[in-house]
């Protein structure tokens, strides 16, 4: 597991890399404001990208340094954590925080014992149960068991971004949170990929998994008493141990 502080940073920022400052007062892109603050930094390692960005490392890129961070020096190595500025040949980010490198020495040893992708992966799963953890908390309640069916409960609302509400019956084996009995349970869910509900949890048959519930409004309480709307609200079983973290 990385550094929790790491981890947080990671959730705030869509960008993490370690990346040695090449010039300051420079840009790698036109149109892009050019400050004191603005810095051309060449990615040494990418610790955590959007999929479309994960083969920055090699490149040069345009940052804004924070305004309360001290200035960089060129030829100084740090690591970044930012948000997207400008997107064109190359891209601009913001940075939202810094670190010392020494502080994502775990996560670069992994990298050179283990291979980039794997550590990539290892922390994009940190970050994933981090938010998982917090949005456990919020739960009504949470259920780990197997999908037994699956049905349709014919409630069209002829909407532009109708869910296509579905039920999943839930054989529950065990309750890790709320008042729900064992057995099988239905939870709605929305079986429409339109892109409103696109990443909203899609139960498959014999599917099993941590189902985090959230109490269903009225008029669709009729058909379940929970829900599953957000991402996080389905959970792998092998990630209930950290989870179960949250609690006192």
């Amino acid at each position: 597991m990385a550094d929790d502080a790491i981890v947080q940073l990671l959730r705030r920022a869509p960008f993490g890399f370690v990346g040695t400052v090449d010039h300051l007062g420079a840009a790698t892109m036109k149109g892009v404001p050019i400050d004191d603050h603005t810095a051309v930094v060449l990615v040494d390692y990418v610790l955590h990208a959007p999929q479309a960005f994960t083969a920055l490392q090699g490149q040069r890129i345009t940052v804004q340094l924070a305004p309360d961070k001290p200035l960089l020096t060129e030829g100084e190595t740090a690591a970044f954590f930012a948000q997207s500025l400008a997107i064109g040949d190359t891209i601009a980010v913001a940075e939202i925080d810094r670190r010392p490198v020494t502080d994502v020495e775990q996560h670069l040893g992994d990298a050179a014992a283990f291979g980039a992708d794997v550590a990539q992966s290892n922390l994009k799963q940190d970050v994933e149960i981090a938010e998982g953890r917090d949005h456990f908390a919020t739960a009504d309640a949470a259920v780990v068991g197997r999908v037994l069916r699956l049905e349709s409960t014919q409630r069209a609302t002829f909407s532009e971004h109708d869910p296509d509400w579905w039920v999943a019956i839930i054989d529950v084996y065990q309750v890790e949170k709320g008042d729900v009995a064992l057995g099988e349970l239905p939870i709605l869910y929305c079986n429409s990929i339109d892109v409103r509900w696109r990443n909203a949890p899609k139960p498959r048959a014999s599917q099993e998994g941590v189902w985090v519930l959230h109490a269903t409004e009225p008029p669709l309480r009729d058909f379940a008493r929970f829900s599953l709307l957000h991402p996080n609200d389905y959970q792998p079983v092998d990630r209930l141990d950290a989870l179960r973290a949250t609690r006192g």
